[in-house]
């Protein structure tokens, strides 16, 4: 059933990967000789006994959650257990959210295995994993019908849940810098955190001075403050889009959630324009400025070009046409790359290739069957404004969601009937904002873009493309949430 139009801020997605856990695997990296690196040290973080840390959850000074996390000493691993509450107002929907964490690790802090979930009220995401030699081996699905991923690391991961466990038995010097090689269950993915010692202050919080250390985490491309008493107790944590973490205790972080929905999600990460657009939904020319650009802003120089600062984005012309009858046989390793299924983008799956080849029938044309299969997630994925990691089997299922959702199953269907198909991530236009929203490209001897959520196919030209790919890549972006400032400057 057709519902009102929903768009999904890619921003609530970043969030909620700060919050629950979302760091990633680090990378080798060479640092200044005082950098102390964490992977070697047989001394730091090694908490005595059992700890347990309550924090509340603050955005833009209302509160909307909290924190507890729990290490206990088992012979010689510790046990690290943090659950995340959080509440959302999404568009006038106030949606309860539950992240659980539970890792085994090393006296070094080092993973050995995981598990996590992440309940909302319409989803729930479930994976684990453990190491094995050089790799990870994941798992995700239900019992008799799970999918195993084996990733290679670089080195062994820590992983966030309780990271600031580690600083507690040590004793912090102003200068000292750290390296951590944080691991993320969801996006599976490598980038560098470091963290330093930049200060001793004062802080008040409920009333009360604290003498602290104030530590600055680099971190996908933004800085993280954080706060820990003269113990290594965390005191203050500062993250993206104006959320907060403070020191609570079990009664009063469990308490006094703000429900009245002045703080709406959705427009925490838009992107407000002073210049509003007439008909953004029939334009097929768009100049604006960028007051930076986006490391991974991709410019193709036909939708896209850049000349400094100015970007100009120009809708595809027709004709759109393939040389390719279905399914692309080709042996370019790029397209072949974009045909594979992904650990939530199942093309294999049976139920997800029986769909797709009865929406499409005896259709060759790969044009034809990309139209019909965005029309089908149209039609039947109601739009709703949705907290989840996508899965597409888990969308063909519950058929509910918002961009990313109808992206990732559109991803999959397209995948499954031989249509090289991939997920774009970005910004579009909408009453006076640009918000991040995702959408997808399918390769027709060229890459033509398609917008299940609006139903259109190519987009329009207010659809401004950051990173393509899933959310390996789509973490590259991170660094422009809250950042990125656009100036309108022609279209038509």
């Amino acid at each position: 059933m057709r519902k009102s139009l929903v768009y999904k801020i890619f921003g609530i997605v970043i969030v909620v990967f700060w919050l629950f856990v979302i760091a990633e695997l680090v990378k080798k990296n060479h640092f200044s000789p005082e950098s102390a690196d964490v992977t070697q040290s047989t001394e730091k973080g090694l908490p005595a006994g059992s700890s347990e840390n309550w924090m509340e959850i603050l955005c833009k000074g209302h509160k909307v959650g909290y924190t507890v996390t729990r290490v206990t000493k088992i012979k010689k691993e510790f046990e690290v257990r943090e659950e995340i509450f959080l509440t959302v107002n999404l568009m006038g929907s106030v949606q309860k959210i539950m992240s659980c964490t539970r890792a085994m690790v090393d006296e070094q802090f080092l993973l050995n295995r995981f598990d996590f979930s992440l309940c909302s009220d319409l989803i729930t995401f479930k994976i684990s994993g453990k190491i094995e030699g050089n790799s990870l081996s994941l798992v995700m699905g239900e019992p008799g019908k799970e999918q195993i991923q084996l990733i290679k690391l670089p080195e062994r991961p820590m992983i966030s849940a309780g990271l600031t466990q580690f600083f507690k038995p040590g004793t912090l010097k102003i200068g000292e810098s750290f390296r951590f090689p944080l691991f993320d269950p969801v996006s599976m993915t490598t980038n560098p955190a470091t963290v330093k010692v930049v200060a001793k202050e004062k802080i008040k919080l409920h009333g009360q001075t604290y003498k602290a250390f104030r530590l600055e985490m680099d971190f996908l491309g933004r800085q993280l403050v954080f706060w820990l008493d003269e113990e290594g107790v965390p005191l203050k944590e500062k993250g993206f889009m104006g959320f907060t973490l403070v020191r609570s205790n079990p009664i009063r972080a469990q308490l006094d959630f703000d429900e009245s929905k002045k703080l709406d999600f959705y427009d925490l990460s838009a992107i407000r324009v002073k210049k509003k657009l007439k008909s953004a939904r029939k334009l097929s020319y768009l100049r604006v400025e960028l007051n930076h650009v986006p490391a991974s802003l991709p410019i193709d120089n036909t939708r896209q070009s850049l000349n400094g600062r100015v970007l100009s984005v120009t809708k595809e012309s027709p004709p759109f046409t393939a040389s390719y009858a279905l399914p692309y046989g080709g042996n370019d390793n790029e397209l072949l790359y974009y045909l594979e299924p992904e650990f939530l983008v199942q093309s294999e799956d049976k139920e997800i290739k029986g769909l797709s080849r009865a929406i499409v029938k005896d259709a060759t044309d790969p044009l034809a069957a990309a139209r019909m299969i965005m029309g089908w997630v149209f039609e039947n994925i109601d739009k709703m404004p949705v907290v989840s990691i996508p899965d597409a089997k888990a969308i063909l299922t519950h058929r509910k969601g918002d961009c990313n959702e109808h992206a990732t199953l559109l991803t999959a269907l397209l995948r499954a009937v031989g249509v090289p198909a991939r997920i774009v991530v970005g910004l579009v236009y909408k009453d006076g904002k640009f918000y991040y929203h995702a959408w997808n490209e399918a390769y027709l001897d060229r890459w033509i873009s398609l917008d299940a959520v609006l139903n259109q196919m190519p987009v329009d030209a207010t659809h401004i493309k950051l990173v393509d790919g899933g959310i390996e890549k789509q973490i590259q972006i991170v660094g422009t949430i809250g950042t990125l400032a656009v100036t309108i400057l022609d279209y038509r």
